[in-house]
């Protein structure tokens, strides 16, 4: 096999820039209970994905909703090239935007982990501290059950014990990136409705929900939003959902077992 392909659970083979990363994701985003979040899929709709990394949960909405609108955004050029791969057979319904998405239109420096792609990040301090989270995961410091059958299922275990490998995984470069809101990026495309947005974006969550116009608000129905800055940012990302409207409900992230801050905010009208 490819070292820039692996295998998901159910057999299929994606594009990747990691193949020992793809097994985290996959069963972050495979076994999410989003029903018991309250959050729906319909079939139909229309679904904005920000943060998308590799595609996965772009192939997630299309082994649910085979007749959805999916737009997802992924600045760092790895992850896009595998992205639009994996997300090729799914066109011309699934648009792929090499962008980021933020409070103004503008360039941003990321830190991009080329050995971990998922920690790559516009906000230093938030990559830093979820790199030392990680680590300790890794290094099976601080894993919990759950964490552990996955660093084993993926051959991390075994590698743990080499400092190099390690301390490769948590380099990084500077990548510049184009920033865009998302309520330019629904005028262009002509949405009138966001059935479920995903927001993943290490630390840009509050700037990317910063670049709704209120006129856009009443368009999105759900969302999903991944929190990188620990309990009391989730707390403020919540109750500002809460007072627009949103039923909200938590869950844990894998990378919480590690000490890492990371949460899961679900939200729906």
């Amino acid at each position: 096999m490819s070292p820039n392909t692996a295998v998901l659970p159910d057999g299929r083979t994606v594009h990747c820039v990691n193949a020992y990363e793809v097994d985290f994701s996959a069963h972050e985003i495979f076994t999410d209970d989003l029903a018991g979040h309250g959050i729906r899929l319909p079939e139909d709709g229309v679904y904005v994905d920000v943060g998308a990394n590799i595609g996965l949960f772009a192939l997630y909405l299309r082994d649910h909703c085979p007749r959805a609108r999916i737009v997802a955004y992924e600045p760092m050029p790895d992850a896009f090239a595998a992205l639009e791969k994996n997300m090729g057979p799914a066109s011309p319904q699934a648009v792929r935007v090499q962008i980021g998405l933020g409070d103004a239109p503008g360039e941003l420096e990321f830190d991009h982990f080329p050995g971990i792609t998922a920690l790559s990040t516009s906000h230093k301090a938030v990559g830093q501290e979820l790199a030392a989270g990680l680590r300790k995961i890794i290094t099976g410091t601080q894993s919990g059950d759950e964490v552990q059958d996955i660093l084993d299922k993926t051959g991390a275990t075994e590698l743990r014990e080499d400092a190099g490998f390690v301390d490769g995984l948590f380099r990084h470069d500077t990548v510049l990136a184009r920033i865009d809101t998302l309520s330019n990026e629904i005028a262009r495309l002509g949405l009138d409705r966001i059935d479920l947005l995903k927001i993943d974006t290490e630390g840009a969550e509050k700037d990317v929900l910063a670049g709704i116009a209120e006129a856009d608000w009443p368009r999105i129905r759900q969302l999903m939003v991944e929190v990188h800055l620990g309990a009391a940012e989730r707390d403020i990302i919540e109750a500002q959902l809460q007072a627009r409207g949103f039923r909200t409900s938590i869950g844990d992230h894998p990378l919480a077992q590690g000490g890492a801050p990371v949460f899961h905010i679900y939200a729906r009208r």
